[in-house]
């Protein structure tokens, strides 16, 4: 594949830490819970224990980005619960971007309701750009697009004792922008793929483009938002209070601690993106795509040929 037009790598990061630490008892979830994430019950295949399983599956995806095909996950086994997801974004995260100095600087959250446990996909800084962009169509395998908010910290949210509640996470909270998700899959049956598969490859994301931002973000109500997208300049997508979880604020509590916990925390400057809020749209290779919300602003990509 080819790089990203205008990304920048990051200087390493010598305190982020990654650690793969398998709490059987203490993180797996109920079949239950899975259910709610993959939309079917996982059939678990004991034919291997959890840290081959976790290595198997990061070697598939980082192959898969290095040699640009997507791969069969047909034969491979699964991640079987969230941990083990998570682990394989650990390893992946560890071995493409952080040890090549390519430090994690957004993240991806999101929830189907406010009712289920959000997940969370780490963004590397050679993956984050900033609109108007314009990025090379061959790059991604697909190109799906989301309208969705994104929030930049001004303060670090660190490991601490205590779990992180709305009200430290805002006082945290610098701005809240426009920004476009670009969707894409290292999967080649990413649209049947069991959805643990679909999280250990960073819940598909291709690349996060941050526009336009309100510094005075407290005066934003996102239930009285009306997000827009274009396509080559016709509307595809218009919605108002379309967030699942309302605000999304509501989402960077739990990712604060998800990244305390495995991540070493939040730092200043890192973006957090919510989620779509008129669906994913998919578009081709010159296409001209903008996000826009009421209140906020808008973000621009262009997908050259």
């Amino acid at each position: 594949m080819a790089t990203h037009e205008g990304a920048t790598r990051a200087a390493p990061v010598d305190q982020l830490r990654v650690e793969i630490v398998f709490e059987a008892a203490a993180t797996a979830v109920p079949l239950t819970s899975i259910a709610i994430l993959a939309g079917s019950r996982p059939q678990y295949n004991a034919s291997m224990n959890t840290p081959d399983r976790v290595q198997h599956a990061a070697d598939l995806i980082v192959r898969a980005h290095l040699t640009g095909a997507q791969l069969e996950t047909g034969s491979a086994e699964a991640p079987q619960c969230l941990d083990e997801a998570y682990a394989v974004q650990d390893a992946v995260s560890q071995r493409l971007w952080i040890s090549r100095g390519d430090a994690i600087r957004a993240w991806k959250t999101g929830g189907p309701n406010a009712q289920a446990t959000p997940i969370a996909a780490p963004i590397p800084q050679s993956r984050l750009f900033t609109s108007p962009a314009r990025l090379p169509g061959s790059d991604f395998h697909i190109i799906g697009i989301e309208a969705e908010l994104a929030y930049r910290l001004h303060n670090d949210l660190p490991p601490r004792a205590m779990p992180y509640v709305e009200d430290d996470v805002a006082a945290a909270v610098g701005s809240v922008h426009v920004a476009i998700e670009v969707c894409d899959s290292r999967l080649r049956d990413w649209r049947t793929v069991d959805a643990l598969w679909k999280l250990a490859d960073m819940q598909m994301n291709g690349a996060l483009i941050v526009g336009v931002g309100v510094a005075d973000w407290v005066r934003i109500v996102p239930e009285r938002q009306v997000a827009i997208v274009e396509v080559d300049a016709k509307p595809v997508g218009k919605s108002t209070d379309s967030h699942p979880h309302g605000n999304p604020l509501r989402l960077l509590p739990w990712l604060a601690n998800h990244c305390a916990q495995r991540y070493g925390g939040l730092r200043a400057g890192d973006v957090i993106t919510t989620g779509a809020w008129t669906g994913m749209h998919f578009v081709e290779p010159g296409a001209s795509v903008v996000a826009r919300f009421s209140d906020i602003g808008e973000a621009r990509v262009v997908f050259a040929h």
